[in-house]
């Protein structure tokens, strides 16, 4: 049984299992948190060269690519680390009683950290990229949360199939790049045919992409329907990963 004690003392675990992950995550890496600006640095770079001129209709698109390579990074980076959170504290939950959630929520905390720290030099870049300051700006503090739900919703349900089915993690990892590519990152969804974007919309990545860029490209309010699309799926997101994770955690120790 959970104690009380460790219920209450939730927040605090959750702050000091996220500090932890993060200095394991740069351990002897001479670059540390660069790191993170890097990957998304370098496929901007290749974005900018190849595409620029084959999209010539999409201005400021070193600022319309940033935007998106920076929250799929962040989602991507989630998935990845809220997916073993589980298995790699195994001997943990083994030994201690403490809420089996408190490892994927560390995580998520941990990369929303790491994405705001991220996000300082990112927005310097964005402002030399053509960004305009506006009052619009101050939407991405709840467009952000409403992301990270769906991102919480995403990782915990495949997080808790990944102690059970380890090939879910490889899965992922042989997915991602479809996904990320069949995701408008670097390309406008006004260039998918009319036939096609039907399925592009059954992508949930697609909606967060372009809330986002309605609010940091277009410097404009998300209509009523975005809001209630982006919200929606992330209620929805979260409510089915914590419902396959409350069904099955009670099996989580025979398959550590």
């Amino acid at each position: 049984m959970i104690s009380i004690h460790a219920l209450k003392n939730f927040p605090n675990l959750v702050t000091a299992v996220a500090v932890k992950n993060m200095k394991m995550k740069y351990k002897n890496s001479a670059l540390g948190f660069v790191w993170s600006l890097l990957h998304p640095l370098a496929y901007l770079i290749i974005f900018t060269i190849v595409f620029s001129n084959a999209f010539p209709d999409i201005e400021r698109y070193s600022l319309f690519a940033l935007i998106g390579l920076m929250f799929w990074t962040y989602f991507n980076n989630t998935i990845n680390q809220m997916m073993l959170s589980i298995i790699n504290n195994a001997s943990v939950l083994k030994t201690i009683a403490i809420p089996k959630l408190l490892f994927p929520f560390s995580a998520l905390a941990a990369e929303l950290f790491t994405f705001l720290l991220s996000f300082i030099p990112f927005f310097g870049l964005m402002i030399f990229f053509g960004l305009n300051f506006s009052s619009e700006l101050l939407l991405l503090i709840p467009a952000v949360i409403i992301f990270s739900v769906f991102s919480f919703g995403a990782g915990l349900f495949l997080c808790t199939l990944n102690v059970f089915f380890r090939d879910i993690g490889l899965l992922w990892n042989t997915l991602s790049p479809a996904i990320f590519y069949f995701t408008p990152i670097a390309y406008s969804s006004k260039m998918i045919p009319e036939k096609y974007h039907l399925i592009i919309t059954l992508n949930p990545l697609y909606h967060y992409i372009e809330f986002m860029r309605i609010i940091l490209y277009q410097n404009a309010v998300p209509g009523i329907q975005m809001w209630l699309i982006t919200i929606g799926m992330a209620l929805c997101a979260a409510l089915i990963g914590l419902l396959v994770y409350h069904k099955l955690k009670k099996n989580f120790v025979s398959f550590y």
